[in-house]
């Protein structure tokens, strides 16, 4: 009985949340998912070079000052929000210029290039010889879904 009221109580409290609130939690778990994942990817290269460190600090940042512009959402917090995810756009336009030491059209090609190469072959590339040019593109991503939440229209203004 009291774990049904439990519930109960529990779905109220989540429907009486903004969708577009509860959109940008799901995209701060999203940036929580990335931090561990560049921690694991990046855990050689941290120790060689600063920028190695940009998506790092950025995923931190957004996480922590994300989580509480999330529960200050009304207060000035949805417009946080919009500016971490934005952020977010240089960050990964960034990281894709230094994933591909500044020749973003020569990493475009060498990753559409992977489509002609038979399965089972590397194409001359051998695994983690370079870094993969569009990985940090994931968090042009992630802004701009963030930004598309946390940006407010005119009507919703009002």
């Amino acid at each position: 009985m009291r774990i049904a009221m439990a519930v109960r109580d529990l779905t109220a409290r989540w429907s009486a949340i903004d969708r577009d609130q509860r959109i940008a939690g799901a995209l701060l778990g999203g940036a929580a998912l990335l931090l561990c994942e560049l921690r694991f990817e990046h855990r050689e290269v941290l120790g060689e070079t600063w920028r190695s460190w940009i998506p790092l600090v950025y995923a931190g940042v957004t996480l922590l000052a994300g989580l509480v512009a999330l529960l200050r959402w009304e207060r000035g917090g949805r417009r946080m929000l919009a500016a971490l995810f934005g952020a977010g756009i240089a960050v990964g336009l960034l990281g894709f210029w230094f994933h591909t030491g500044g020749h973003l059209l020569t990493g475009l090609r060498d990753v559409l290039a992977a489509w002609s190469v038979p399965l089972g072959h590397d194409g001359g590339i051998k695994i983690g010889s370079r870094p993969p040019a569009l990985a940090p593109l994931a968090f042009c991503g992630l802004g701009t879904l963030g930004l598309l939440v946390c940006v407010q229209t005119r009507e919703e203004k009002r």
